[in-house]
C-alpha cells in the first residue's frame, strides 16, 4: 500500500524523466543548421532542466490537490483520467516547442497558431522538413510516446488502488516537497545566473503561452519614448499618421501613367529567394559568381545591395517587408495577428496604376497564413504541389508569362522556395547531403538555374527591353558561426536578415553600392522607376537606382531596423547595434562588415560576425535606447492602426 501513495511521485519522476531526454535531444544534438543550436549547452541545459522540474512539481501539486478535494471514487476517476491527458499534453507541447526552436528559432504560442495553423496543408515543404530531419524527429516523437504510454500504465496499475488509501502522513509531505520544487523551479529566473535573454530561450511552453496570450488581450500604453522612436523610423512623431505620405497629384498621376503606350509602361518581375543568405550570395566573391551565374549577370547589369536586409524572419516578414514596404512587428507576426492594418501596399499601388498581377510560388502559401493577402494583392495566384521546387515553378512561369493579358503592363512575383532548410532538391538530384554547408551550396546552384528560366523567357520575348527586374531574399538563416558568438544572438541578428539585393533592367544605372539597405526600399524605388506620384505609407527611401539618380555618387541612406520576438537590430551608418526591447542589458555593437574580408573558402561557414568594437562609442547607450524606443514605438503605431488614415 506504501506504494500506492507514491503515485504523484511516480508520476512526477516519469515526467521530468521525459523532460530532461528531450532538452538533451535539443541541446546535446545537431540542429539543422548542421551545429549545436547554442553554443556552450552548459549555460543553458542547467537551468532549463530546473525550470521544468518547477513546472513538473506543479503539475502535480495541481493534480494531488485536486484529487484530495474530490469526495466521490467517480470524480476521482474522471479527475485521473484528466491528468494522463494533461501529462501527454505537456510532453507533446514540450517537444514540439523545442523543434520550433531548432527550425525556426521561435516558441510555440498563439502567435505561431495564428499565422501557421494550416502549415500541415503544404506537404511538399512539410514533407521536405520532416524527412530531413527524421532521424531527429522519430526520436522526439518517439521517445514522447513512450512516456506518455508509461503514464497511462502508471494509472492503470496504481491510481485505482491509491484511490482507496487514506490521506496519510507521506502523501501530505509529497504535496509539500512538490510546493517546494515548485517555488524554487519557477523562481529560478531571479537566482539562477539571471539573464532575461536566456529565460526568453528557455521558458517553458506554458510560460511563453501565457505571456503571448496576456500581450494580444493586453491594451497598450503609448510608450514615453514614442516621438524618439517615430524619429528614429525615419516618421514624423507631431502627426497621428506618422509615415503617410500625402499626395495632392495622385489621380494626375496615375491618369497620365496609363495612358501611355505600353512600352513605357514596364513590366516588373520580383524574384524572391528563400533563405537567400547574404554573405553566400555576394557575387563580388568570384567562386559564388561561378556558381549563381544567372544571379551574378543581373547584379552585373544593374544596381547591386550586397548588404541589404529583410525586416524580419521566417518568409512571412520577408513577404512583408518587399510587398507592404513596411516593418516587421517588433512581437507578433504582422501580416497574421494584424490582418485588419489599413495600409497601401505596392500590389495596391500597382494595380491602380493599371499593373496585371500575379505571383506564382512553390510553398503552399496557408504555410504562412498568406491566402488572404494573396487575394487581396494579386488578380492570380497558384500553387501547385507538383511544382514545389524551383525549376518546376520556373518553366510554370514561362507557361503564365506566355499567358499575362497584352493589354496591360504585368507584375509577376515569383516566390521560390528550394533554398529553405534542409535544402531538399528533387529526388533525381540524389540524396542531400549531411554537411549543411554543402547542401545548402547545391541548393543555392539549383535556385539560380530556376532565376535563369524566368530570365531567359523575358530576354527572349517582345518585353525585353521594358522588364525591371527585381531580385531579393526573404530572409537569411543563421550558420553555426554565427550561434556560437554569445554576443550574436537573438532573431533579428545579420544570420537571419542579410540578403543580397538587385535592380536590373529597364532605366536601372550599374553600380555596387555597399550601404546596408532594406527591403522596405524597395516599393519607393520602384515607385521612382516607374515615375508614379501617389500617396502611401512606406517607410523606406528611393534606391536612386535610374542613371539619371546614380551618376552623380550614392546618398547616403536611413537607418534600418529588422524586428523578431522583441529582439532590435539597428544598423547606421559602419555599426550594427543588437539589442532586446525588454533588457537593457543584453546589447552588442559590431563594425559592420561591408567587403567581403571574411573566410570566403567556406562560403557558408565563413562569416561569423562583423568585428566587435574594442571601444565602445560615447553615444552608444544613447543610440542603444532610441533602437529600443524605435521597437516600442513601432509595437505601439501598428497596434493602433496608425499606418493609413
Amino acid at each position: 500500500m506504501k506504494k500506492m501513495k507514491l503515485y504523484w511521485i511516480w508520476l512526477a519522476v516519469i515526467l521530468f524523466i521525459s523532460r530532461v531526454m528531450q532538452l538533451c535531444f535539443l541541446y546535446l544534438m545537431n540542429a539543422p543548421t548542421g551545429g549545436p543550436i547554442v553554443d556552450r549547452w552548459y549555460r543553458f541545459f542547467p537551468h532549463t532542466v530546473v525550470v521544468e522540474l518547477g513546472v513538473v512539481a506543479t503539475l502535480v501539486l495541481l493534480f494531488a490537490g485536486v484529487s484530495y478535494l474530490l469526495k466521490g471514487k467517480r470524480s476521482r476517476k474522471v479527475w485521473g483520467i484528466a491528468t494522463c491527458v494533461i501529462s501527454g499534453i505537456y510532453i507533446v507541447s514540450s517537444g514540439g516547442d523545442d523543434e520550433l526552436m531548432r527550425w525556426m528559432g521561435q516558441h510555440l504560442s498563439p502567435s505561431f497558431f495564428t499565422t501557421y495553423s494550416n502549415a500541415a496543408s503544404d506537404l511538399g515543404l512539410v514533407g521536405r522538413i520532416f524527412i530531413g530531419g527524421i532521424g531527429h524527429f522519430s526520436l522526439s516523437i518517439g521517445w514522447a510516446i513512450l512516456m506518455i504510454v508509461a503514464a497511462v500504465i502508471l494509472y492503470k496499475k496504481c491510481f485505482y488502488k491509491w484511490l482507496d488509501v487514506k490521506n496519510s502522513t507521506t502523501s501530505f509531505v509529497t504535496l509539500g516537497v512538490c510546493f517546494l520544487l515548485a517555488v524554487v523551479g519557477l523562481s529560478s529566473k531571479y537566482w539562477f545566473a539571471p539573464s532575461k535573454m536566456r529565460w526568453k530561450r528557455i521558458s517553458p511552453v506554458f510560460w511563453h503561452f501565457g505571456e503571448d496570450l496576456v500581450y494580444q488581450f493586453s491594451k497598450q500604453e503609448k510608450p514615453a519614448v514614442y516621438d524618439l522612436g517615430i524619429a528614429a523610423l525615419g516618421g514624423d512623431p507631431t502627426k497621428e499618421f506618422p509615415f503617410w505620405h500625402e499626395s495632392s497629384n495622385e489621380k494626375a498621376s496615375l491618369d497620365a501613367f496609363k495612358e501611355k503606350p505600353l512600352e513605357e509602361r514596364p513590366d516588373i518581375v520580383l524574384l524572391v529567394i528563400e533563405t537567400y543568405r547574404g554573405w553566400t550570395g555576394d557575387v563580388r566573391i568570384e567562386s559564388i559568381c561561378k556558381m549563381t551565374p544567372n544571379i551574378c549577370k543581373l547584379a552585373k547589369q544593374g544596381a547591386y545591395f550586397p548588404n541589404a536586409r529583410s525586416v524580419g524572419y521566417p518568409s512571412v516578414e520577408g513577404f512583408l517587408g518587399v510587398l507592404a514596404g513596411v516593418w516587421s512587428h517588433p512581437h507578433s507576426s504582422f501580416l497574421s495577428d494584424f490582418p485588419n492594418t489599413k495600409m497601401r501596399t505596392l500590389p495596391d499601388i500597382l494595380g491602380d496604376a493599371g499593373y496585371y498581377r500575379e505571383v506564382l510560388t512553390a510553398t503552399e502559401p496557408s504555410f504562412d497564413n498568406l491566402n488572404p493577402w494573396f487575394a487581396a494583392w494579386f488578380d492570380y495566384s497558384e500553387y501547385k504541389p507538383e511544382n514545389q521546387h524551383d525549376i518546376p515553378i520556373g518553366f510554370r512561369f514561362k507557361e503564365r508569362y506566355a499567358e499575362r493579358p497584352l493589354d496591360k503592363p504585368l507584375f509577376f512575383d515569383w516566390m521560390s522556395t528550394t533554398m529553405h532548410v534542409p535544402f531538399t532538391l528533387p529526388a533525381e538530384y540524389g540524396p542531400t547531403p549531411d554537411d549543411a554547408e554543402e547542401a545548402y551550396l547545391r541548393s543555392l546552384a539549383y535556385a539560380d538555374s530556376a532565376v535563369g528560366l524566368v530570365v531567359e523567357e523575358v530576354e527572349k520575348g517582345p518585353r525585353a527591353n521594358n522588364t525591371l527586374f527585381i531580385v531579393v531574399g526573404d530572409h537569411a538563416f543563421g550558420n553555426n558561426a554565427q550561434h556560437s558568438t554569445p554576443e550574436y544572438i537573438g532573431a533579428a541578428q545579420e544570420g537571419y536578415t542579410w540578403v543580397p539585393l538587385i535592380f536590373a533592367g529597364v532605366g536601372v544605372s550599374q553600380f555596387v553600392d555597399t550601404q546596408v539597405v532594406s527591403q522596405v526600399d524597395i516599393a519607393p524605388t520602384i515607385m521612382k522607376i516607374l515615375g508614379l506620384d501617389v500617396s502611401n505609407n512606406f517607410v523606406g527611401a528611393d534606391l536612386q537606382v535610374m542613371a539619371q539618380d546614380s551618376t552623380t555618387g550614392r546618398p547616403k541612406h536611413q537607418t534600418v531596423f529588422a524586428f523578431r520576438n522583441e529582439d532590435v537590430n539597428m544598423q547606421e551608418d559602419s555599426l550594427t547595434y543588437y539589442g532586446n526591447m525588454d533588457d537593457e542589458e543584453v546589447s552588442s555593437i559590431f563594425r559592420t562588415r561591408f567587403v567581403p574580408d571574411w573566410d570566403t573558402t567556406h562560403l557558408v561557414e565563413g562569416f561569423a560576425v562583423g568585428r566587435k568594437l574594442e571601444k565602445v562609442p560615447e553615444n552608444a547607450e544613447s543610440q542603444l535606447n532610441k533602437m529600443r524606443a524605435a521597437a516600442m514605438a513601432w509595437s505601439y503605431l501598428v497596434g493602433n492602426n496608425k499606418l493609413h488614415p
